[in-house]
């Protein structure tokens, strides 16, 4: 049996999107060239560490915004993190940490967790993921959630992960899955979507397959309409037609 890959959010996600599209990226190592949406959502992310450092360091919120050096097409997500970070602060919480890179040995996995805050009054923690794009419903990012709170857990297993989310920079919206019951907070009351065992569950057939995919060696092809999208489009079709 081949070594097991240690995965991540993103290995699962393509794997789920396309096993063939999973092979070349990770298999092949064929790296992809960044795309404009690419380099967007790395600038943005970057801003919003620059932000949460100066944060933890002490500034004001409304010094860190005046004096932050930025490109005019970034203005909406600007205010966008704006927003969320004031929402922080205003409500009770903290940040906990910033990309922060974690490895699982138990469940093989890693990844890096964008923004993580916790209660001033407890010891819950929320996760957060940056989403640069149009916002979509909670359902799209259940299994990528589920890996966030196994990977925080994983590290801090005194600590509980209550809620996670997407956080849509360019739009200041929400989306909270929460895990367990929902109280009167204000995170947990942007969202009436729950995560169970089931999500778990489904996370871990997905990652069973996928390692059954690689022992076979044969990775297939979903066919659609984000084939013409694909920047291994004209190699699949070469290799496989």
């Amino acid at each position: 049996m081949t070594e097991k890959m240690t995965l991540s959010k993103s290995k699962i996600n393509t794997f789920i999107e396309c096993p063939r599209k999973f092979k070349y990226r990770y298999i092949d190592e064929i790296a992809e060239e960044a795309n404009e949406y690419m380099l967007l959502g790395t600038e943005v992310h970057e801003i919003a560490e620059e932000i949460a450092g100066e944060l933890m360091d002490g500034n004001e919120i409304d010094d860190v915004f005046l004096n932050l050096d930025y490109d005019e097409n970034l203005e909406d997500h600007i205010r966008g993190l704006e927003k969320f970070f004031k929402d922080i602060y205003s409500n009770g919480y903290e940040i906990f940490s910033v990309e922060e890179y974690i490895v699982d040995e138990e469940n093989d996995l890693n990844g890096i967790v964008d923004i993580v805050i916790k209660n001033k009054e407890s010891d819950e923690l929320i996760i957060f993921d940056y989403k640069t794009g149009k916002p979509r419903n909670i359902s799209q990012y259940k299994l990528e959630l589920c890996v966030y709170k196994l990977l925080l857990e994983s590290k801090y297993p005194d600590l509980s992960v209550s809620s996670a989310g997407i956080y849509f920079t360019s739009a200041g919206a929400y989306r909270i899955a929460n895990f367990g019951s929902v109280g009167a907070d204000y995170f947990k009351s942007q969202s009436k979507e729950d995560l169970g065992d089931g999500d778990f569950d489904y996370v871990d057939g997905v990652v069973d397959n996928l390692y059954e995919t690689i022992d076979r060696n044969y990775f297939k092809k979903e066919k659609g309409f984000l084939c013409r999208y694909c920047f291994y489009k004209e190699m699949c079709d070469g290799d496989f037609g």
